[in-house]
């Protein structure tokens, strides 16, 4: 059985790195019965972004996950 949070090979990829992909995943997972998958990937995409030209990228997935997760709180919390 396949799980509803993998991602659709037809959909456009996110336009996110790749050491993000292990995050978006994640986020997913945690996030697609809440808010559309759609949703998801803007907030992913919008707070990536913001890192794209980090020169160093350890944090990078921690912060991603971080500010992806407070923006989709928000979300839930106003609908």
């Amino acid at each position: 059985m396949e799980s509803s949070t993998t991602l659709d090979p037809r959909q456009d990829p996110l336009k996110i790195s790749g050491d993000l992909q292990d995050v978006a995943r994640g986020v997913h997972e945690k996030y697609d019965e809440l808010l559309a998958p759609a949703t998801v990937d803007a907030s992913l995409e919008r707070v990536s972004a913001t890192f794209a030209d980090a020169k160093i990228r350890g944090f990078v997935p921690l912060m991603v996950r971080r500010y992806v997760s407070e923006d989709l709180h928000h979300l839930i919390e106003v609908a």
